[in-house]
């Protein structure tokens, strides 16, 4: 049985009235016109629904600062219809055992359709979307051994801080200016250059700082990406812990110079490195943990830089959903013939004050707090109305997309 949706969609870089045809999720027509009695209208701007490739949703393990369930759901109200978990979880996945006890965990909790990666290790797990390099500690401690580690196809998602560069510049670590200092752009510099000694294919450099670290990473052939908080926040902020994050904010100019970037060809996505930790864990700097949630702010805080025009919408799309979804090779972040009918309608004139209290991850607290963004009105998960006014339709429906039906990447 196939549904009919009429409205404004973003197609082709433009917007056109259309009627979409649905049939089991996915878009079989795109048409000026129809025969069809039956037609469903949906109001507002429509646009590709949020690709999200790089997430912490903490479970199994740390089910206390989030899970799939509670990071599903800030998705969903944040416009993203696809995330990509890893790994660096309590119980860290590392082999096939560790792969099917997350999946069990995580069974039946999804309001969002996703896939989940492995941290590199002697053992290959073909259902994973890819696998995680730690060149250098963060949360959870990993680190991988390049040497001894087995490697797919399919992407290598890479922590680029090099252990070696961060043992040399260990000291005290009080505030944002320290962490910046303890985890200076040298070692991400260093892990990227380490990446290209060591030959491996399709690689992609996560959270990047700088712009030098963007173009080194191009130069060598790697898809790349930034988060939000890199290039609107900073550690001369008043943020304090809440700020604290690896790799770590930079100085204003160099926060600055990155958001300059986001119309270079350098720079493939923006990704929203979501980390929750909860806000007790939050209170002291010495003793915080690294990591911010974010995955419910990505998008609309994007489509507000769209708004003031500070980037095109073109590029705001391209950023947060076709180009990871082309990235790790799923049928998402368009809205086209034979893609997944995954959308949100917007209202580009209803800004909202971002507030953690608002927010539906576990951590209700925000980095963002009273920055603007554009959420969404309405979210479709493969045809299916998931959210409507700021309230959830239907339970959780999300699916896991195994590796194995990963399409070929271009990068």
């Amino acid at each position: 049985m196939s549904i009919v949706y009429h409205g404004n969609f973003f197609i082709d870089s433009e917007f056109k009235d259309r009627y979409i045809e649905v049939e089991e999720g996915k878009i079989v027509s795109i048409r000026t016109e129809t025969s069809e009695t039956e037609i469903y209208r949906i109001n507002g701007k429509i646009l590709p629904a949020g690709v999200d490739i790089h997430v912490h949703f903490r479970d199994p393990g740390e089910e206390y600062k989030e899970d799939f369930n509670s990071g599903s759901i800030s998705s969903i109200f944040g416009g993203t219809t696809f995330v990509a978990d890893m790994p660096n979880n309590k119980r860290p996945i590392l082999n096939q055992n560790d792969f099917k006890e997350k999946i069990r965990s995580i069974s039946g909790k999804s309001y969002v359709d996703f896939s989940l990666y492995q941290a590199g290790s002697d053992e290959i797990i073909e259902d994973a979307i890819g696998e995680k390099i730690f060149l250098g500690k963060s949360t959870g401690g990993l680190l991988t051994d390049l040497k001894k580690s087995l490697f797919s196809d399919k992407i290598k998602v890479v922590h680029a801080e090099l252990q070696k560069c961060l043992d040399m510049n260990s000291g005290k670590d009080m505030n944002l200016k320290d962490h910046d200092k303890v985890r200076p752009v040298e070692c991400e510099y260093a892990a990227i250059e380490e990446m290209f000694k060591s030959g491996l294919k399709n690689i992609h450099i996560a959270h990047i700082t700088t712009l030098r670290a963007l173009i080194l990473s191009n130069s060598f052939g790697f898809s790349t990406e930034v988060t939000p908080h890199h290039i609107l926040l900073n550690n001369e902020m008043d943020i304090g812990p809440l700020g604290k994050v690896n790799p770590p904010l930079r100085k204003k100019v160099i926060q600055e110079e990155l958001m300059r970037a986001l119309n270079l060809k350098e720079l493939h996505m923006i990704s929203s490195d979501h980390a929750p930790h909860s806000i007790d864990e939050k209170k002291e700097f010495e003793n915080s943990p690294s990591g911010m949630p974010g995955v419910e702010t990505r998008v609309p805080l994007i489509l507000f830089l769209a708004k003031i025009k500070f980037i095109s919408l073109e590029r705001a799309i391209s950023l947060i959903s076709s180009n990871p979804a082309s990235r790790i090779g799923i049928k998402k972040g368009m809205i086209s013939q034979g893609y997944d009918a995954d959308f949100i309608s917007v209202d580009f004139e209803k800004e909202r004050i971002i507030a953690g209290e608002n927010m539906h991850s576990k951590a209700k607290w925000t980095p963002f707090e009273g920055f603007k963004g554009i959420f969404p009105n309405e979210v479709y998960l493969r045809g299916q109305l998931v959210m409507e006014d700021d309230e959830l339709i239907s339970g959780p429906s999300g699916v896991f997309i195994n590796g194995k039906q990963q399409r070929k990447s271009n990068n």
